[in-house]
């Protein structure tokens, strides 16, 4: 007689973290609310600089700014990842048993 194993259901917050959709939307979101963010670096850093002209204040609002630029091509870069590894690709392997 022979038995079957019953197949495990995957939980739901397996699934949900399996959802690559949802990730990329996550990254998203995140992408924008930080391009929000560098903008209002750029803006502090310009008027610290039109009211008191060159000052560290505008510099660390400066490289605030270009950090969260950089960190929106970092999450794009990431999306483009998460969204490639959705594709599958077979692999095919030669028959190395014919005889030639």
């Amino acid at each position: 007689m022979s038995q079957t194993q019953p197949t495990a259901r995957p939980r739901f917050g397996s699934r949900l973290l399996g959802n690559r959709g949802i990730w990329k939307e996550a990254i998203f979101v995140t992408a924008f609310l930080t391009y929000l963010c560098s903008f209002l670096f750029f803006g502090l850093a310009a008027a610290e600089t039109a009211q008191n002209g060159a000052s560290l204040t505008g510099l660390i609002d400066l490289v605030a700014a270009i950090y969260f630029l950089l960190q929106v091509i970092f999450l794009f870069v990431l999306a483009w990842v998460v969204e490639r590894r959705r594709h599958n690709q077979s692999i095919d392997f030669p028959n190395r048993r014919q005889e030639r």
